[in-house]
């Protein structure tokens, strides 16, 4: 099988880091140290409950572009092994099942919910693992498997950017038929949207605010349409087509050339301060911030504009930041939550994985095309060029870059 493989060394980090910081032109050509196409032997399936199964579509993942950019946190490191196949984002048919498989059979068109939990490590399962929670899985470098927190960042089971991925029963969601490709290629990303509005679901009245519209962005907001939250929800976008997309998704407003304290004053009925130094300083904000960015900068503006016992919900990967004042969370009373992935859905009736919520949102709501936001494709053989338009920070317009395996 062939695949797009990463190797972590020093080496390609020192150059990969020279490469952002200086004009050399490697990003913007696709290469990224230690990046190539490989090929490896056929893997056999690992048991009786295992399948494989054949890509048809591939998403790349802002939390692949860190890990190739070098920017990753490194608290995070010794759950990933290399070298790896990349792509945790995948669709796919299923080409051939072990004897024990009952989900789904050869032929399906199946979801990959990439998460790797204890059972796949041939261990007895943890305590998050059999409470229905394996994205906080407590043996992520143990087992018969290499460290790895899911497919594509394990070196043992290669990823979606290939031609071929072996998972677990487990993993194999079935999509339904009412359900398009291009619509269910973004399942993953979805599904951590709507983990993270199920988790921590905007009252009643309360007014929202998403900063950022990239794909999570986008997908926070239409999950929150789908599972019939009514709110008024600002979105703070940089781009038209950002603008245009979550105006269809159903935002009461999208803000381009106005910032969070700007979007505070004017639609949550903030007051602006000077201090003796830096500022402003807001008294009032918004109810719900959902920090769908993760930089230090929008971190720092999701702790300004929240109001009095305000809530933010940290979807956006936020790593390290430097100089951070949490004078406005203790001062505000406010609850910051983090948000990782996705599991069964306790708020749900029966408990449900969020992976079947998500199916089931996008089979009942065609009108919120998700498909939209895929503005870039590419076959597999283009993955330098695909690479170009993803690691170049949004200069290409880009907002879903996927690898179509069916060309």
């Amino acid at each position: 099988m062939k695949g797009v493989q990463y190797t972590f060394s020093i080496p390609n980090y020192v150059a990969t880091r020279a490469a952002d910081k200086l004009p050399l032109g490697l990003f913007e050509r696709g290469r990224v140290p230690g990046l190539k196409m490989a090929e490896r032997p056929r893997m056999p399936l690992p048991g009786p409950d295992w399948l494989r199964v054949r890509p048809r579509l591939a998403g790349i993942c802002g939390s692949d572009t860190s890990l190739l950019h070098g920017t990753s946190s490194p608290v995070l490191s010794p759950f990933v092994s290399f070298p790896l196949i990349m792509g945790h984002e995948t669709i796919g048919e299923v080409v051939e099942t072990g004897p024990a498989v009952t989900r789904v059979s050869a032929g399906d068109r199946i979801a990959i919910m990439p998460l790797i939990d204890c059972e796949m490590r041939g261990l007895e399962p943890c305590r998050s693992c059999a409470s229905g929670q394996p994205g906080h899985c407590l043996n992520v470098a143990e087992g018969e498997l290499s460290a790895g927190l899911m497919i594509g960042f394990c070196r043992d089971l290669p990823g979606g950017w290939s031609d071929e991925v072996v998972l677990h029963e487990s993993q194999a969601f079935a999509i339904p038929e009412s359900v398009s490709d291009d619509t269910a290629v973004l399942i993953e990303p979805f599904s951590v949207a709507t983990h993270a509005v199920l988790r921590n679901p905007p009252a009643p009245g309360a007014k929202v605010l998403i900063i950022g519209a990239g794909a999570i962005g986008l997908l926070v907001l239409a999950a929150m349409r789908m599972l019939g939250y009514d709110n008024d929800v600002t979105v703070l976008a940089r781009r038209q087509i950002q603008e245009r997309l979550a105006l269809s998704y159903g935002a009461t407003r999208v803000l381009t050339k106005k910032g969070p304290l700007d979007a505070a004053r004017e639609v949550a009925g903030a007051k602006a301060y000077k201090p003796v130094i830096g500022g402003p300083t807001l008294v009032g904000g918004f109810d719900w911030v959902y920090d769908c960015v993760g930089s230090e900068r929008s971190v720092k503006d999701a702790l300004a504009v929240a109001g009095p016992r305000g809530q933010i919900v940290m979807v956006g990967c936020a790593g390290e930041i430097g100089k951070l004042d949490l004078t406005y969370v203790w001062s505000r009373e406010l609850q910051v939550t983090g948000c990782y992935v996705y599991g069964e859905e306790p708020s749900r009736e029966g408990n449900p994985h969020t992976f079947d919520v998500a199916l089931r949102l996008m089979a009942e709501h065609p009108e919120i095309r998700l498909s939209d936001m895929i503005t870039h494709r590419y076959s597999l053989d283009q993955w330098r060029e695909a690479m170009a338009v993803s690691l170049a920070r949004g200069s290409h317009g880009a907002i879903k870059v996927i690898f179509d395996m069916r060309r």
